[in-house]
């Protein structure tokens, strides 16, 4: 037992590491303007909304390989799927600081970072479940804080070898200013990626052989139906089942098949439910630095507010997450959406106002930190650790789909259809339909639970599982 909890405190610890690079899909808010201004050197029709299409990228290639390594879980080791991922992340980053045409970057950043990291994102949370059962919430807001905190570490990273002299984005083109392509701080980008793409690689290395299995878990078996309980060869002489219940203090948890959960309407209900809770702080967080700098003209000044929006988004995860164990999801979800309502709508009445910029930002983050980290603890309490992570994962497409929303309406602002004002407003009446959504969902479980000393506790077992 004491191996298992020191494994398990080990495997959350892994998982917190590698979440920090993950997380560094982020710091793209930051390192955009250096990017841009160096690719413009080569092409002078590249615009800050055609580079904002990386983020959006990253999340949706993300969100469409989180479910590769899920249904690998029982074939493959833990740290394949790290190493798997990390190969193909870091690889591309690495080629891309060699790329000067747009649609080459694009590729390798965005879409070779975001399958390697959608790849691993995952397994380091169903793992830590595995040793904490009871403590789900504070154990995915543990690794995901890392997810938040990696793109405030590697912010000042970047500002310190990108514009270590704090030179001002003054070079205007459609969408705001970048550096101008002639400057130093243009040359460097290539450099700057490279050396994070090597500390990134280093992180990857520590992290992925702390990741593992519990070595017995509690047997993981689906939902059965109610008729094939009827009789006893249908269920206790499995010998699979047999064999777990001889160990003393065995538990069975039966979960629901994947098949059954997608058939229930809660999947599409919180799918939905993330669309529009995410859609503001996922804007925000792709163009805090190109929208504010129009403004205020201080790089280092707005590389601090994305800094601490980092430090925001990742420790609310665990914050966030903790409560959850406490209060339950309705509760933290439905408050999160009121503070993600205010910001919302009172953000560009306050955006020329640097500590308040920083203040709603900071807040903006938060909420951003916490519905990633409530959703998959929600997911793992309806359906099981097992079957509720790789529902998540299906369910973790909605990231995809919200900064699409965002980019959408920054483009129909930069044509001059909307105001910015009318943007915020729109991405502010979305929370309040998620708050809607929040306060009517139901949120029991579909999981069974059994303990029995051994085989002779059957007719209990079978009891337990039919309630």
């Amino acid at each position: 037992m004491a191996s298992n909890k020191a494994k398990g405190i080990l495997c959350v610890i892994g998982g917190l590491i590698l979440h920090i690079v993950f997380g560094c899909l982020y710091l793209w808010g930051n390192i955009q303007v250096y990017v841009t201004s160096y690719l413009y050197k080569y092409d002078t029709s590249i615009t800050l909304d055609d580079t904002s299409t990386v983020f959006i990228l990253q999340n949706a290639f993300k969100v469409i390989c989180v479910p590769l390594a899920t249904f690998l879980i029982d074939f493959i080791p833990p740290w394949s799927t790290s190493l798997i991922g990390g190969v193909i992340s870091m690889g591309g980053v690495f080629a891309s600081t060699y790329a000067t045409n747009l649609y080459l970057f694009i590729f390798l950043y965005p879409i070779l970072f975001g399958i390697g990291t959608g790849f691993c994102y995952m397994i380091p949370i169903m793992c830590g479940w595995e040793y904490f059962p009871e403590w789900k919430g504070t154990v995915s807001g543990i690794i995901l804080s890392g997810y938040g905190c990696g793109s405030f570490i590697f912010s000042f990273i970047s500002i310190g070898i990108a514009n270590p002299d704090e030179e001002q984005a003054d070079y205007p083109i459609p969408g705001g200013n970048i550096f101008n392509p002639e400057s130093p701080v243009s040359s460097r980008a290539p450099a700057m990626l490279r050396i994070i793409c090597a500390i990134w690689c280093c992180f990857i290395i520590a992290g992925m052989f702390l990741v593992s299995r519990k070595t017995n878990p509690a047997l993981v078996q689906p939902l059965p139906k109610t008729s094939r309980l009827h009789t006893r060869q249908d269920f206790f002489q499995n010998e699979t089942i047999n064999s777990h219940l001889s160990i003393p203090g065995a538990s069975i948890t039966v979960e629901p098949e994947l098949s059954e959960v997608f058939k229930e309407y809660r999947v599409y209900y919180i799918w939905l439910m993330l669309i529009f809770s995410s859609s503001y702080p996922l804007y925000l967080a792709g163009s805090f630095k190109t929208f504010e700098q129009i403004d205020l003209h201080d790089d280092r000044f707005i590389t601090l507010v994305g800094s601490l929006g980092a430090i925001a988004n990742g420790l609310s995860r665990w914050f966030w997450a903790t409560l959850q164990d406490f209060f339950g999801f309705k509760k933290i979800f439905a408050l999160l959406m009121i503070f993600e309502i205010i910001v919302a709508f009172t953000f560009v009445s306050i955006h020329r106002i640097k500590i308040l910029y920083l203040i709603w930002v900071f807040i903006s983050f938060s909420s951003l930190g916490g519905y990633a980290s409530t959703a998959p603890t929600l997911c793992a309490k309806i359906y099981g650790p097992i079957s509720g992570g790789k529902t998540y994962t299906i369910i973790f497409s909605a990231y995809a789909v919200s900064p699409m929303i965002g980019w959408g309406l920054s483009k129909m602002k930069t044509k001059g259809v909307l105001e910015y004002s009318t943007l915020f407003y729109i991405l502010g009446i979305m929370p309040i339909i998620s708050l809607i959504m929040t306060i009517f969902l139901n949120d029991s479980t579909m999981v069974k639970n059994a303990s029995c000393l051994n085989i002779k506790n059957e007719q209990n077992m079978r009891k337990g599982l039919l309630k």
